[in-house]
């Protein structure tokens, strides 16, 4: 039985989400965001349908999902700046001697002048074969749309 326990907890310590606020924004009941995601490391095209996807689903589940036209509409800007996903197999034979997976982005949210309004850079990673790739970018994207809607924890 400890070693279940051992292994469970082990298997759970290996995965995360992490957030460095570059500056905090200050968020109004009223905001809807348009977003675009800059993918400057390559993340593969099911990742990043499976990414916005998500943040679509998201915002939209919060009323906050604006249309292109929408003149007050702010802007997340989402510059993928380290994408890096072990095939299945290798997550599964070899565990965390394969390395870990890790999504990372900096997210920009702009007003309609185009300034900077908030900033944070996000980190998700798994070092385990607990989790799927599907689940570690859909993390992802709840903590990009944690961050601009005022959502995240502290």
């Amino acid at each position: 039985m400890r070693v279940m326990i051992v292994l469970l907890a082990f298997a759970l310590a290996g995965c995360g989400t992490s957030s460095q606020v570059r500056s905090d924004y200050a968020r109004a009941a009223s905001d809807r965001f348009t977003y675009e995601v800059v993918n400057t490391d390559g993340m593969a095209a099911e990742s990043l349908a499976t990414l916005k996807s998500r943040i679509d689903a998201l915002l939209a589940e919060r009323g906050q999902r604006a249309a292109g036209t929408e003149p007050d509409a702010k802007k997340l800007t989402i510059e993928i700046t380290n994408y890096y996903m072990r095939h299945g197999a290798t997550r599964w034979l070899a565990g965390i001697m394969a390395g870990r997976d890790s999504l990372r982005s900096s997210v920009k949210i702009t007003d309609a002048a185009g300034t900077v309004v908030g900033h944070s850079d996000i980190d998700t990673y798994n070092a385990t074969a607990y989790r799927t790739t599907d689940g570690l970018i859909e993390d992802h994207a709840q903590e990009i749309v944690d961050f601009a809607t005022g959502a995240r924890k502290e």
